[in-house]
């Protein structure tokens, strides 16, 4: 099997992919099975079920030749790869007064365990679930709106969610999650490498530390590239194809899950952010899902400054994205709905309604919900993170990275400690040279990290 799913899979995934790119492969978001540019074995037969996995790499590739004829002429976006072309079209970053170092220290840790609390209460609930779903169970319990942790059982639905280390009565400690794991990752990567780190360093980061299991979407992609790299070319150049290479999820909100520590190391200066955040992310993404790690480090960084509002936060992030990309224009939606809804609830259906067909890890939809729930929330910790969770999808990853936000923003002191007291300070993980630790021993090795790099020029 070709990665993370079989060829069939593949070829679902990268039709919808490449349709949402704006690529010339068919009039709608699903596949024509009998469209002419198919193998006849495709397009011949009665039972898809009875194809090989031969017929459909075949028919893959057949879709992969497709992406030659470019985009669409009536495409509406304009979506570049390259740094500087990403930037040119982006507005300018907010003016933004820098930290001290004391209050960088405070920040910071609010940045390292708000985002902890939001991926712990995000978590038991992600795995495709929506804000229907999630309604429904809070409500058989008599949680909703959600307020708390969230329960691990609803008998009257006879429903057991995931992950009980991480639910109402039952947390301890922050159990392992690939959304912490990344930002301890990003922390180990600078202290090693410096920010002149390389592709090869980020994949080697990746495959030295993290089981091959524990990595989604991309990353996981990359890494089965990089134990299948051959020795007739270069690791570097092989490398260099790993963001199109067999990877119809390159635009998926794992690019963004990775993208926290850029913001942390680069306070006050989205531009910074940003690009640290692109010599990282562009190992395995391309378009929006490059696009989405810049926004958070470019909004994380914009949080880490003197007196920040949602309005100079969100500015940070956009002041680093194409002002012509779908994300971009998810965020505007966003901010515009909220202005004539006043409430988030509708709002999120109307995320639902436009961006729904996406795959539940596509960065688009997720963003909007990180985006909704910190205009709903208003830096107030608790109504963010519980918002990102309520609007469901991968809300480990919503309401983790809307929580690194707040917390970049209030502080440590500004957050309700009923979301951080239950970890005892301790967060357990799978990576290799971190496995469990505390988490004020993170923030201590974050700040000593700013303090001997923040003079640094990033290449």
């Amino acid at each position: 099997m070709p990665g993370f799913a079989n060829w069939q899979q593949l070829f679902a995934m990268e039709y919808l992919q490449l349709y949402e790119e704006g690529y010339a492969v068919g009039d709608i978001s699903e596949p024509d099975y009998a469209a002419s540019y198919l193998p006849d074995s495709v397009r011949n037969s009665a039972n898809k079920s009875a194809l090989t996995e031969a017929d459909w790499e075949e028919a893959y590739h057949a879709l992969w030749a497709l992406r030659d004829r470019g985009i669409r002429a009536d495409f509406p976006f304009l979506e570049p790869d390259d740094f500087a072309s990403i930037i040119a079209d982006a507005p300018e970053p907010p003016t933004l007064e820098r930290l001290s170092d004391a209050e960088y220290a405070e920040r910071i840790k609010g940045a390292w365990y708000g985002r902890i609390g939001g991926v712990v209460l995000g978590k038991p609930l992600e795995m495709r679930k929506d804000r229907k779903f999630i309604k429904r169970y809070l409500e058989s319990l008599n949680a909703y709106p959600l307020n708390d942790w969230v329960p691990h059982e609803s008998q009257d639905l006879g429903i057991t969610l995931r992950c009980k280390p991480s639910t109402l009565g039952n947390i301890q400690y922050a159990e392992p999650d690939d959304d912490i794991h990344y930002t301890i990752l990003g922390l180990m990567l600078v202290e090693e490498q410096g920010l002149n780190f390389s592709k090869l360093d980020v994949a080697n980061n990746h495959l030295r530390n993290i089981p091959y299991h524990w990595l989604w979407s991309c990353t996981r992609q990359s890494y089965y590239h990089m134990v299948n790299l051959t020795e007739d070319r270069p690791a570097e150049e092989q490398i260099a194809e790993f963001p199109t290479k067999i990877n119809p999820l390159r635009e998926g909100i794992n690019t963004a899950i990775r993208a926290d520590f850029w913001g942390y190391i680069a306070p006050g200066d989205p531009r910074r952010a940003a690009r640290i955040a692109y010599r990282e992310v562009t190992l395995n993404a391309v378009k929006n899902g490059v696009y989405s790690s810049m926004f958070v480090a470019g909004a994380l960084s914009a949080a880490l400054s003197r007196n920040p509002t949602i309005d100079t936060i969100l500015q940070g992030g956009l002041s680093v994205i194409p002002r012509r990309s779908r994300l971009a224009n998810v965020i505007h939606e966003v901010v515009e709905w909220y202005a004539t809804e006043g409430d988030w609830v509708p709002v999120c259906d109307r995320v639902y309604d436009k961006y729904g067909h996406l795959p539940f890890l596509h960065s688009l939809h997720n963003m909007g919900f990180v985006v909704l729930s910190l205009i709903h929330g208003q830096l107030d910790y608790s109504k963010t993170i519980t918002t990102a969770v309520m609007c469901g999808m991968d809300t480990d990853c919503t309401a983790g990275t809307a929580a690194s936000i707040v917390g970049a923003a209030v502080g440590y002191e500004g957050l309700d400690k009923r979301w951080i007291e239950p970890f005892n300070d301790q967060v357990q993980t799978v990576v290799a040279a971190f496995g469990h630790g505390t988490i004020s021993g993170l923030v201590q090795r974050n700040i000593a990290l700013w303090r001997k790099l923040r003079d640094e020029p990033v290449p």
